[in-house]
């Protein structure tokens, strides 16, 4: 039996969760707003860390929003 740990995320949640609780000051040397990706990589890092998987794997959901949202 093998004992290996995979830590499977929802990146879709996570990238949402980390661009409204980061605040939008983290920005790239050009001026562009990182807070999602600063964030995200936080919650992940801190995740693995936590976990310490052998196996990472995320997956997003490209169509996660309803209709009436994109419009």
């Amino acid at each position: 039996m093998d004992n290996s740990l995979t830590l499977l995320i929802d990146a879709s949640s996570l990238i949402y969760r980390a661009f409204f609780s980061t605040p939008d000051t983290v920005r790239a040397l050009d001026g562009s707003p990182m807070n999602a990706t600063y964030g995200f990589l936080r919650m992940l890092s801190r995740l693995v860390s936590d976990w310490n998987p052998d196996f990472v794997c995320c997956a997003t959901d490209e169509d996660w929003r309803p209709p009436w949202r994109v419009k």
